[in-house]
This record gives structure tokens, sequence and C-alpha cells, in this order.
């Protein structure tokens, strides 16, 4: 091979390294998104349940990994492994609930009482049809809101 197109090969070679180590680096330090100010999508309980177990290539852009406020009843409240608050809130559906991780505990909240909850959706989680168990939307990162 010509000695020319071995530095041509060598100098492209190591052009695409530096740009991928660099923007790997800015994704790796992009700064977590303030959920608590940010703008949200508005919507209840019940009518993001049922727009994302349509599977709606349309709900998809309008929910997923974006920030949702959600607003519903509170069906149970709970602990996960890693001691975060878990709240489910109510849909139609018996068994299938908004299973919100919160940030911050809620102190006195109940089965029953009706919240506000804002964080980013990371989408539905099928149950079993075989064993009759329905899924749950999931949001992450939550906050109580007003």
């Amino acid at each position: 091979m010509d000695r020319k197109v071995k530095r041509y090969i060598l100098l492209s070679f190591i052009i695409i390294i530096t740009m991928a180590s660099l923007i790997g680096y800015q994704i790796w330090n992009k700064p977590h998104q303030d959920i608590k100010n940010a703008v949200a999508a508005k919507t209840n309980a019940v009518a993001l349940y049922n727009s994302l177990t349509n599977d709606s290539a349309n709900t998809k852009v309008l929910f997923i990994n974006k920030i949702v406020a959600v607003w519903g009843e509170v069906k149970q409240v709970s602990k996960n492994q890693q001691n975060q608050q878990v709240i489910l809130l109510k849909t139609n559906v018996r068994d299938g609930s908004v299973n919100c991780t919160m940030e911050e505990n809620i102190k006195n909240i109940k089965a029953g009482d009706r919240v506000l909850l804002k964080g980013i959706c990371i989408g539905y989680i099928g149950g079993d049809s075989d064993l009759q168990v329905a899924g749950d939307v999931f949001l992450i990162r939550c906050y109580r809101s007003t």
C-alpha cells in the first residue's frame, strides 16, 4: 500500500476515535433533568395507562422518556428494595397501575388520596395474559406536583 494511503487511513482513524470519545464524554457528563421545575405533559392515570397499553406509536412519542404530570387516586403506597417510596395510581384495569417511584417521600399519603405526581415516563411493561395479570405504566424520579 502507498505510504500516503496508510497515513490517510491512520489519520482518519484517529479523528473518528477522538470524535467518538468527545461525544461519549459529553453524554456521560450530561446534567440530570430538573423534573420539579420542568414543563410536563399533563394527563390522568387512566388516560395514560389506556394510551400506553394500546401501543400507539403516536402515544409513545408523546410520553415515553418525557416528563409527565399525572393525577389520580392512590391505590397503594410501599417501598422498593432501594427504600424509595413507590406510589401506585389506580387505572380502569383491575390489576393495572401507574407505578411512580418517588425521589422524595411524601408523608401522610394513603390509599384513596388524590395526588398530582410528575416524573419521567419510561413506558408500559406488560403483565402475563396466561396468569391474567395486568401490566403497569412506570414513572421514575417522581415528585409531588401542585
